[in-house]
């Protein structure tokens, strides 16, 4: 019965918690892009350009996001985005 538990996922992520959070941190960068506003983040002469969500589709393993950003001197940068709610630091590698 205690092994039931363990399978058992919690609240938030199966009320939706992480895709709520992650569709939140997302629309900060479109807005960013939208907006014509620097990037968190980069630095701060970058300006986003291009973002595209959910990478994967196009072979980048990188799954939440990626933004693609430039300043008036013509240097270029990328953001991959994994967006973790939580994530837990250890000495175990599993």
């Amino acid at each position: 019965m205690v092994n039931d538990f363990k399978k058992q996922s919690n609240p938030f992520s199966t009320g939706g918690g992480g895709v709520n959070f992650e569709t939140r941190v997302q629309a900060v960068f479109l807005i960013a892009l939208l907006a014509s506003l620097y990037v968190p983040c980069l630095s701060a002469t970058m300006k986003a350009n291009k973002i595209k969500f959910q990478g994967k589709y196009d072979s980048i393993h990188t799954d939440d996001f990626i933004l693609y950003a430039s300043d008036d001197y013509g240097n270029e940068s990328k953001l991959f985005a994994q967006i973790k709610h939580e994530i837990t630091i250890s000495d175990s590698s599993s």
